[in-house]
């Protein structure tokens, strides 16, 4: 079914819902192609207007208009009928770099929600659909306003009984949330070449010690790594030494009043080859086939615990509990990201697809915390935006937070403020978790970031160039001056210390038993114990919304809302009471 898009207007006097095709469609074949001019225009029987372009080299640039200044949400009709993977491809607006639209696999031409949330000018902007990663069919982009949706964030954390350091770790992310964004930077060099793997001081990380010296300032947030704790050459004593240096940097990290986070680039288990890379890359990779470690690898229903990669797996989950007891043990909590960038398939543990690392994922979170009693840990697992994300999420009982990890590419230094990616990540994640900028490369300033509401909890650039103005720019010295030195940004000295914080999580939302909404004939039937004020929304599958059905308070009872003429299809229903709501599914015939 090809989705259309709406507008809508009660008639009251009639008591009918009414839909009328939306005006602010602009056509791909209308559009200024830019770059190589390799794309071309399809005639297409089924395509708004009577054709489509396709994309493959080049990029589009649409003029648009807009009476007003604002926010705005983008939808792209297309097809892409060539990578079961999906593509990607950059957005801009008036130049700048606003983040990605991922695009599923589909042969027929469908709509989507490209970017959740946009600024544009009042009159004329141009938007952008630059060539990045894949070709793709592009009939139209459709604007519509801007619909904002309250986060709904739980107060506690997916680990039953948290250590106190866990619990304040993340009540100060929760409160700060929306309000400041934490500084934080990922290390290299953890520890000094002086034969005896001494662990580098705050002062004298190479990281750390450029960003001071440029701002007057400490990141309040230090990445660190599990990489060589595992694998082929961990039992040498430089790879147990580099270990060894992180959890001596991150413990003299949170006696500062820091917040260390831990990546786990996971080395091949079977020690085959120092490697975490998968086949799908040009780097030196591991085949190591996690299919392998389960009964069926068609359903992944269950491991096999007699197998030799499942024993390889285990093995390093236990002896990484180990050094996460270490930290435990002195009372510090981390942010806990492992199997990042899984949909990326470049790791191992993506590369077999989204079932079998998301099992993963449990059966890590499982061992950790049920077998070896780990409580110090916030869960964050790292996303991207494409159709398939929820494919690969482990679920709201295993995670904490959700992670954005976002480079410009081709590689530029751009610090627009990602809220386009931050509202997606929003909505695929149905506003119930805490935000984060993972990993990334240039910064986004402080003020975009306000402005735009784009309210990552906090950012963490890469190590080398990427932090210490490398050869892209990415972030200079200037730029980390400006950053480091704005209110909005939390560094290391603007942290309370541990010793003297005190929780003080303000509960965002009170639970409400969920109102029973179902559909008879052509309207939706709500049927309320109690008097409730309660919204009931209606959305098409792309997330535009159709139809405010109603708003207000309503009384103890059954409550009817016609639909009128909808179209045969799938829609999602959205009823909200303060900051809570539910969405549930409907399907018309």
């Amino acid at each position: 079914m090809r989705l259309l898009t709406f507008k809508f207007f009660v008639l009251a006097l009639l008591g009918f819902v009414s839909f009328s095709s939306a005006a602010d469609r602009y056509e791909a074949e209308n559009a200024i192609p830019a770059g190589d001019h390799s794309d071309s225009t399809a005639t297409n029987a089924n395509a708004s207007g009577g054709a489509f372009v396709v994309m493959r080299e080049g990029s589009l640039l649409f003029t648009v208009t807009v009476a007003k200044a604002g926010f705005y949400t983008l939808y792209v009709n297309y097809s892409q009928p060539n990578d079961e993977n999906g593509k990607i491809q950059n957005v801009t607006v008036n130049g700048a770099s606003v983040g990605q639209i991922s695009f599923p696999y589909i042969t027929t031409l469908t709509s989507i929600k490209g970017i959740s949330k946009l600024k544009l000018n009042a009159g004329e902007n141009t938007i952008g659909i630059v060539k990045y990663w894949g070709w793709v069919n592009v009939d139209y982009i459709e604007l519509t306003d801007y619909v904002e949706t309250p986060f709904s964030i739980a107060n506690a954390l997916v680990t039953p009984n948290p250590s106190e350091a866990a619990k304040k770790l993340y009540s100060f992310l929760y409160e700060n949330f929306g309000k400041k964004v934490v500084s934080g930077v990922m290390t290299n060099n953890v520890m000094l070449n002086d034969g005896h793997y001494t662990p580098c001081s705050l002062a004298n990380q190479t990281e750390l010690a450029w960003i001071d010296s440029v701002s007057g300032k400490t990141p309040a947030l230090i990445g660190f790594d599990f990489l060589h704790s595992t694998g082929l050459n961990s039992d040498q004593q430089w790879h147990q030494g580099y270990t060894a240096a992180t959890i001596a940097m991150a413990k003299t990290l949170w006696a500062a009043g820091g917040i260390p986070t831990y990546t786990w680039h996971w080395m091949d288990p079977s020690g085959t080859v120092e490697a975490f890379y998968s086949p799908s890359t040009t780097n030196t990779a591991t085949d190591f086939n996690l299919n392998k470690a389960f009964k069926d690898s068609t359903t992944y229903a269950a491991w096999d615990s007699t197998s030799t990669e499942f024993k390889a797996i285990l093995r390093d989950i236990d002896s990484t509990a180990n050094h996460l007891k270490i930290l435990q043990d002195a009372g510090i909590a981390i942010l806990w990201r492992p199997l990042h960038e899984a949909a990326g398939k470049w790791f191992w543990w993506g590369y077999k697809g989204a079932a079998p690392c998301k099992a993963l994922y449990r059966l890590m979170f499982e061992r950790l915390v049920n077998y070896h009693k780990i409580n110090n840990l916030v869960w964050v697992w790292v996303s991207d935006e494409s159709g398939d994300a929820l494919d690969w999420y482990p679920g709201d009982d295993y995670v904490d937070i959700v992670g954005r990890d976002y480079y410009y590419d081709p590689r530029q230094a751009n610090h627009s403020s990602l809220v386009g990616s931050f509202e997606n990540m929003k909505s695929i994640f149905s506003a119930k978790k805490l935000i984060a900028l993972s990993e990334n490369g240039s910064i986004p300033y402080p003020d975009s970031m306000v402005a735009d509401g784009s309210n990552w909890s906090w950012f963490m650039p890469w190590y080398g160039d990427y932090t210490m103005d490398g050869w892209a720019h990415d972030n200079t010295a200037k730029d980390w001056n400006l950053i480091m030195n704005n209110d909005y940004v939390i560094t290391l000295d603007k942290m309370p210390g541990w010793d003297n914080y005190t929780e003080n999580i303000q509960t965002h939302y009170t639970v409400q038993a969920k109102p029973k909404l179902v559909l008879k004939g052509r309207s939706l039937s709500l049927t309320l114990a109690t008097s409730r004020n309660l919204s009931v929304e209606l959305f098409d599958l792309s997330g535009k919304r159709i139809a405010m059905l109603h708003k207000g308070p309503l009384s103890a009872g059954i409550h009817e809302f016609p639909i009128g003429s909808l179209p045969t299809g799938v829609y999602v229903t959205k009823m909200q009471e303060k900051s809570t709501y539910w969405a549930t599914t409907i399907s018309i015939p």
